[in-house]
C-alpha cells in the first residue's frame, strides 16, 4: 500500500519553521533546541529552498571553526544539495532518498519550487507504525468474526 507524502503533511499541519541566509547560526541552534527538531530550511527572500541546516551541520562548523562559529550564519555551513520530494511521493520513495542520502529530513516542494512542507524520518516510522497497527487489527479482525469466534472453522484433529 502506497501513501502520499500528503497524508504525513495533513497531520502534521501547514506550517515549516525556516531561516534565511543570513541568520546566524547560534540563533537557529537555540531555534532547534527551543523547538525540539533536528534540523531546518533555509529559504531564499522568494520562498524558494536553498539549503538545510541540522544539528550535524552545526557540529561540524563547530568541530572546523570552533568559538568563532559565532560569526557564521545559515549560508556558510547549510547542506545545498538537498533531496527533495513532491505531496504525491509515496514515503517508501522519500525513504528510499533519506537513507541514500544520510539525511533525516526531506523539504517538500510544490511544482513551482516552493516549500509546503518538511518530512522527518520520524513522521515516517510514525506513519508506517500505524501502518502496521491498522492492518493487524484488520487481520485480527477478519479472523475473529462475531464475538471472538474464528471465522474459519478448524480442521479436525486427525486421530
Amino acid at each position: 500500500m502506497s501513501i502520499p507524502v500528503l497524508h504525513i503533511l495533513n497531520d502534521k499541519g501547514p506550517a515549516v519553521i525556516t531561516v534565511g541566509e543570513h541568520e546566524p547560526v547560534t540563533a537557529i541552534a537555540r531555534l532547534l533546541v527551543e523547538r525540539r527538531i533536528g534540523a531546518v530550511p533555509v529559504v531564499d527572500p522568494a520562498g524558494h529552498l536553498a539549503g538545510m541546516v541540522s544539528e550535524r551541520s552545526i557540529v561540524d562548523a563547530l568541530a572546523h571553526h570552533g568559538a568563532h562559529i559565532e560569526r557564521l550564519n545559515a549560508r556558510d555551513i547549510m547542506t545545498r544539495e538537498v533531496p527533495t520530494a513532491t505531496r504525491s511521493e509515496d514515503i517508501q520513495s522519500v525513504a528510499r532518498k533519506m537513507t541514500r542520502r544520510h539525511s533525516r529530513h526531506v523539504p517538500i516542494l510544490d511544482g513551482s519550487g516552493h516549500l509546503v512542507g518538511l518530512v522527518s524520518i520520524g513522521d515516517i516510522v510514525r506513519m508506517r507504525l500505524e501502518e502496521a497497527e491498522t492492518l493487524a487489527r484488520e487481520m485480527r479482525a477478519y479472523v475473529m468474526q462475531d464475538g471472538g469466534y474464528a471465522a474459519v472453522p478448524p480442521r479436525p484433529v486427525a486421530s
